[in-house]
């Protein structure tokens, strides 16, 4: 574990001195596996716990790295301690014996209410998310410091938060992004690919990696493509996010049912409707004007492998992808 003394809790929260870190250490171990190590991934991890727990040489790192690496531990462990407050929070005052399960109190405390607790776990929940938003930020901004771990190429059109936060708002949070990927890759393989043909698709992915080869032409693509990525990413996510398949059933908000954290009410259905119903259309007219694009575009010398495409409907079908076909009987006339 990253977090071995007390104090290093402390730079995280107030909590009281009568703390041991004997009491956190099965929460901070749960904090480590079910919120960090999925969200930072284990090979930045192993980093991290190489330089806190040394099992040999410590890795080579260029430029400023052991600053950069004190300043990545500072940002990670108040994020691990937070979490670790938010998971053992509801059985620290809780007494577990063979006599049953008692509420530990005494003449100058008592336990706080229960929703006291909750507004704390929340706070303790939120101030986590922010914290290791912080890390990854940091992190991506001095990943050139660590160069044992390899520049993966990008599996998707957008790459990151902050490139998905110019055309949907995320709050540039790098988690949303992370928990967004299966669906950007479903819509990149539904919509995407089947629009531009499987070998253009191809094509623009690979130089997509390679900036250098990214032609004017190609960045004509790509500036369609990615807002209509965004678009439908957020459209199909807002039916979805707030739902939980668990094995013992389907759940309309899981944390919230189990956790009890109560102060931040979900919008309500109508709400989430108009919102999916704006980026769906917002999304598919994107998707139209990119097929109207290559419709008009496509050659011999130019998008020439637009002409595989099942979608490809020729200059003369280009100007009727952006229409909207009225039906006269059910027009309303408004004096």
């Amino acid at each position: 574990m990253l977090i071995s003394t007390i104090a290093q809790m402390r730079t995280a929260s107030s909590i009281n001195i009568s703390n041991t870190i004997e009491a956190w250490t099965p929460y901070l171990s749960d904090a480590e596996e079910m919120f960090i190590i999925p969200t930072i991934g284990r090979e930045i991890y192993e980093i991290l716990d190489t330089t806190v727990h040394p099992k040999g040489p410590i890795m080579e790192v260029e430029g400023e790295g052991d600053a950069i690496t004190v300043e990545l531990l500072a940002r990670l462990t108040r994020a691990i301690a937070l979490y670790a407050l938010y998971l053992g929070i509801d059985e620290m005052a809780v007494s577990i014996s063979s006599a049953g399960i008692q509420v530990i109190q005494s003449d100058s405390h008592k336990p706080a209410p229960q929703f006291q607790i909750m507004n704390v776990k929340e706070t303790f929940l939120s101030r986590a998310h922010r914290q290791i938003d912080s890390f990854l930020d940091y992190f991506n901004a001095n990943a050139t410091h660590y160069p044992s771990i390899a520049t993966p190429l990008y599996p998707y059109f957008i790459r990151n938060a902050a490139e998905f936060q110019q055309y949907a708002d995320i709050h540039s949070s790098r988690r949303v992004f992370l928990s967004l990927l299966p669906i950007i890759g479903s819509i990149e393989t539904k919509y995407i690919k089947p629009t531009l043909s499987p070998a253009l698709f191809d094509y623009l992915k690979l130089n997509f990696n390679t900036p250098e080869s990214v032609s004017a032409d190609d960045k004509a693509l790509l500036d369609l493509i990615l807002p209509a990525l965004a678009h439908l990413t957020i459209a199909r996510a807002l039916l979805e996010v707030s739902i939980d398949m668990l094995d013992w059933g389907v759940f309309n908000n899981a944390a919230n049912t189990f956790n009890s954290i109560q102060t931040k009410s979900q919008a309500n259905q109508m709400r989430i409707s108009a919102m999916h119903e704006a980026n769906q259309k917002d999304g598919e007219a994107e998707l139209k004007m990119l097929q109207e694009l290559l419709d008009n575009s496509a050659s011999a010398d130019k998008y020439a492998l637009y002409f595989t495409s099942s979608r490809y409907g020729g200059k003369e079908n280009a100007v009727k992808r952006g229409e909207f076909v009225n039906d006269t009987a059910l027009g309303i006339f408004v004096v």
